[in-house]
């Protein structure tokens, strides 16, 4: 036969030998069986590794003399353990090792080598256990994590909270202030600047309809009328109201311009008489005028 055929056969029988084998190796009086808890583990969870040795009999047979640590790749040791255990006809004897992982990937867990002496036959013997492979993932919210995250959540919606009271409770300091001080002016406004305010705030030229703006000065003049001199609140007539102002103390002029503006409103509102916006102009300054006057005269009579 020729060498290069009784190579090629040995290397086969050799192949076909090992195939028998399994992963960990098995004797006839002595099984040794390792595997990891979980084949995915948590980056920041830790890999827990068993070494696990099972015969029959009486769990003294055998005396393990050494297990070497296991060769660790993307893994570190954390701390071990030992257990011994009988499951009714088996002996058990199991090895934990708690491994960390390093980084997200592939961990692997090299063969652990054990010897043994049979007690019973006072001979020494070697074990072999597989290599191990472990996938590490992503890490795991810790629990600190979340209650961080609750405790963020309660900061932010207090802040929200408080944000919106502060705001509601500004806004009504702003009212409460804004009305203390309309009440302040109201209180310090004499008649005349009342009505000098209103004539600028409410009167003003519509030059598509001077008639709407004529008849806003009208009420003005009326209501300023009314309200200096104590007039009736029934409806007055224009001539009524000029009879009663006779006796009342208006400027020299003033009355006459009153009565001119007052009939021509009568006329413009009444009989349908157009108006002119300069018309408009000077019967609005005619107005302005008789205020300004009134409120420096009451200003004069209040100093004295």
């Amino acid at each position: 036969m020729r060498p290069l055929t009784v190579i090629a056969i040995i290397i086969l029988w050799a192949i076909a030998l090992r195939a028998q084998i399994p992963a960990d190796t098995v004797q006839s009086d002595i099984i040794l069986r390792t595997y990891v808890e979980s084949e995915e583990v948590p980056l920041n969870r830790e890999v827990v590794y068993h070494v696990e040795l099972r015969w029959k009999g009486d769990l003294n047979r055998y005396q393990i003399n050494k297990l070497s640590e296991p060769q660790l790749n993307n893994l570190i040791l954390r701390g071990s353990g030992s257990s011994n255990r009988d499951a009714g006809s088996m002996a058990i004897k199991q090895f934990t090792f708690y491994l960390r992982p390093l980084e997200i990937g592939m961990a692997y867990i090299d063969a652990a080598r054990i010897t043994y002496t049979d007690t019973e036959n006072n001979t020494e013997g070697n074990l072999l256990s597989s290599r191990i492979g472990v996938k590490i993932i992503e890490p795991l919210p810790e629990p600190g994590d979340s209650r961080l995250s609750s405790t963020i959540i309660i900061i932010f919606i207090s802040i929200i909270v408080l944000t919106v009271i502060l705001f509601f409770i500004y806004r009504y300091q702003t009212r409460k202030k804004a009305e203390q001080e309309r009440q302040r002016q109201e209180r310090t406004e004499t008649i005349e600047e009342k009505y000098l305010r209103l004539l600028k705030d409410t009167v003003h030229l519509k030059k598509e309809n001077i008639k709407d703006s004529m008849d806003d000065l009208s009420h003005i003049t009326v209501g300023y009328l009314g309200e200096r001199f104590n007039l009736p609140s029934g409806n007055l007539t224009t001539r009524d109201l000029i009879e009663i102002l006779k006796d009342r103390e208006l400027g020299p002029g003033q009355l006459e311009r009153l009565a001119e503006f007052l009939d021509r409103a009568d006329l413009v509102k009444f009989a349908g008489e157009p108006v002119t916006e300069s018309e408009f102009h000077r019967y609005y300054d005619t107005i302005e005028v008789i205020l300004e006057n009134q409120r420096i005269d009451r200003s004069k009579e209040e100093d004295k």
